[in-house]
């Protein structure tokens, strides 16, 4: 694999500097990093800077916080679609394509916590919609949740290429999709609903159409096509951007240039924010990378 410069997902934005500035680990900041000059590329605000003059404290540190769980939906016997209860401000930042955040049972220790894509934002009622496939200890325990639920974020890194979403101008866009990857398409969807132009090919593994239905029904799309995946799926040129929002093998395995995929980021997710190592991914040169923040442009 051949990889361009890192990109943190959090890099200016009202979580950075983050946990990685106290431990010397941060992914742009040099000066963060130990080294005696700056060499880094960011145009932003200097990381640094924010930091020794936050009296090298970390800004807005993501914690679990205790809310309401408003509904839960199930489609079938292990799929349940969780609505909860927050702010107006946090279901903003989650009405982003890419957005997931860690959900746990109350008083159950953080090593249950679960990352979940955000399939539905909606900030005017202050509500998320959250797709959980029972599979496990973790699930289960989410499942079983009744009147409260913790939640922590929001993190934006679900999504791997996402800038190329994340324009003012219109684009033609092809959405393909198996099982629990259409909740980030369908938030995606939302978001760019009356700006893009979006074709979904959905395999319904581990899924159904009444989960489709229910969440496209608001905010159709373009056209709908369902069939099972395959590894030799060949993707129309005429679109501006494609998501495959599936397994690696699928990721790696539809042909699709560089320059206009966009995928998910299936690398495990634990913590969050780069310290746990559960998500480090090393290349072919050697060189380690924090894939819950990193984002890169070839893959």
């Amino acid at each position: 694999m051949t990889y361009k410069e890192e990109v943190c997902i959090d890099a200016g934005s009202e979580n950075c500097p983050c946990l990685l500035a106290e431990s010397g680990d941060c992914i742009t900041c040099s000066r963060l990093q130990g080294k005696d000059c700056c060499d880094c590329n960011w145009r932003g605000v200097c990381i640094y800077n924010e930091y020794i003059q936050n009296g090298k404290k970390i800004n807005n540190r993501r914690e679990s916080k205790k809310t309401r769980i408003l509904k839960k939906i199930w489609y079938g016997e292990d799929l349940v679609v969780l609505v909860v209860e927050v702010s107006k401000g946090f279901a903003l930042k989650a009405s982003l394509p890419g957005s997931y955040v860690f959900l746990k049972r109350c008083h159950e220790s953080d090593c249950y916590s679960v990352p979940i894509s955000v399939m539905r934002a909606e900030p005017e009622k202050g509500q998320l919609h959250l797709a959980v496939k029972v599979v496990a200890g973790k699930t289960k325990a989410l499942a079983e949740a009744t009147d409260h639920i913790e939640i922590r974020g929001v993190y934006r890194n679900g999504l791997l290429g996402v800038s190329r979403l994340l324009t003012k101008q219109p684009q033609k866009v092809l959405c393909i999709t198996k099982g629990v990857g259409f909740a980030p398409a369908a938030n995606y969807n939302q978001w760019a609903f009356g700006k893009d132009t979006i074709d979904m090919i959905i395999d319904l593994d581990k899924i159904n159409q009444e989960l489709v239905n229910d969440y496209l029904v608001d905010y159709p799309v373009n056209s709908i096509r369902y069939t099972e995946l395959t590894p030799d799926l060949v993707c129309p040129e005429e679109y501006d951007r494609v998501l495959i929002l599936a397994s690696d093998y699928f990721v790696e395995s539809i042909a699709v240039p560089e320059k206009k995929r966009i995928v998910s980021n299936n690398f495990h997710m634990c913590c969050g924010e780069g310290i746990c190592g559960a998500c480090t991914m090393v290349d072919d040169q050697g060189k380690s990378h924090k894939m819950c923040k990193c984002q890169f442009y070839e893959f």
